[in-house]
């Protein structure tokens, strides 16, 4: 197939599963995913001691506004065993933004090309022994390394989490220089994360599914950030890792199923972010994050078929009509009902 041609099936493909995506999850007035969460605002300030290449936006003592959108990955109940999440708005906006960066538990992702994320999606409904994906488990096993890396059980906090943006992007510093970058975000005291499994709880693998007796909300992580912010602001600090390409490259370094090497590829502090307040909820139902928020100087690198590191990114950058028409039918029509035997929330705020 030549090369025009497998540009021309990714670009077809991404936009088959983004109208795809409407029917299933749009109509329901859902997200695609991290549909349970809660949402606060507060402030970012780019560090004045930069060890990171001079950048035209991360320029030193630079401050925005700020919003921050915690969830629960996969399932509405937070006890459920899964991924949680922090998407990060450079702006207090329900869209417009400078920068949006999306990040999730876990310092590698469980798919890492359009093409396998395809694979991964169709698995959603297939369960073996109370657990998703068990078969595209099997069939990957470093999508189940990765599921391991990113799921937690019982986390104290979502302020008590490290997310990682895993995949990689671009990176031009004022001296011209294009470099790869990736992003996490940390409790800001670098305390100790909450919610690991241990390598017992996992050897055979894990259930996404109530526990009996579970005594616990099924909004307890939102109720705990609502009260966590009553006594005062929360803290994190945004970190970036860099890589200059090299002519010897492995292709492996854009895999996002691969992290960095932190000895080569050190974490290095970009910014502050502090959270203040709590959004309404339905304020926070409206809002919409998009990769293709970005300055010109930052952004998505180049992808040429669906099999390339590049293409997952590029495949989520075209959801955005997804998550509008979303927006537009919950306005319409109300948010989302509740699914029968669904455990009801109790969240303040």
């Amino acid at each position: 197939m030549t090369n025009v041609l497998k540009r021309a099936q990714l670009w077809l493909f991404s936009y088959a599963w983004a109208w795809a995506l409407c029917l299933v999850f749009s109509l329901k007035r859902e997200r695609m995913s991290h549909n349970s969460g809660i949402t606060a605002r507060g402030r970012i300030r780019i560090t004045t001691t930069p060890a990171f290449p001079a950048h035209d936006f991360f320029q030193p003592g630079r401050e925005f506004k700020c919003r921050v959108r915690h969830a629960s990955a996969s399932y509405e109940d937070d006890t459920i065993i899964q991924v949680r999440a922090a998407s990060l708005k450079f702006a207090d906006s329900d869209y417009d933004s400078p920068l949006d960066l999306e990040l999730n538990t876990g310092t590698i992702s469980l798919f890492w090309t359009a093409r396998n994320f395809a694979e991964f999606a169709q698995q959603r409904r297939h369960r073996v022994n109370e657990l998703a994906y068990w078969n595209y488990y099997d069939k990957y096993p470093r999508g189940l390394l990765a599921a391991e890396d990113g799921i937690r059980k019982y986390p104290a906090s979502f302020a008590r989490m490290y997310y990682h943006s895993q995949t990689a992007t671009r990176f031009v510093g004022e001296d011209g220089v294009l470099r790869y970058a990736k992003y996490r975000l940390v409790p800001a005291d670098g305390g100790p994360e909450t919610g690991l499994m241990t390598k017992d709880e996992l050897r055979n693998r894990w259930k996404e599914a109530l526990e009996p007796g579970e005594t616990r909300a099924p909004d307890y992580l939102r109720q705990e950030l609502v009260d966590r912010l009553a006594r005062g602001p929360i803290t994190y600090s945004l970190q970036i890792q860099l890589h200059t390409p090299q002519p010897d490259d492995s292709p492996e370094i854009l895999n996002c199923n691969v992290a960095w090497d932190e000895a080569t590829h050190p974490y290095m502090d970009l910014a502050t972010v502090e959270l203040e307040s709590i959004l309404p909820r339905a304020e926070g139902n409206q809002m919409r994050f998009s990769l293709l928020h970005h300055p010109p100087s930052l952004g998505l690198l180049p992808s040429e078929h669906m099999d390339d590191y590049n293409s997952l990114n590029y495949m989520r950058a075209r959801s955005n009509v997804v998550k509008e028409f979303r927006v537009y039918l919950t306005k319409a029509w109300g948010p989302r009902e509740a699914e029968q035997g669904e455990r009801p929330e109790t969240v303040r705020g």
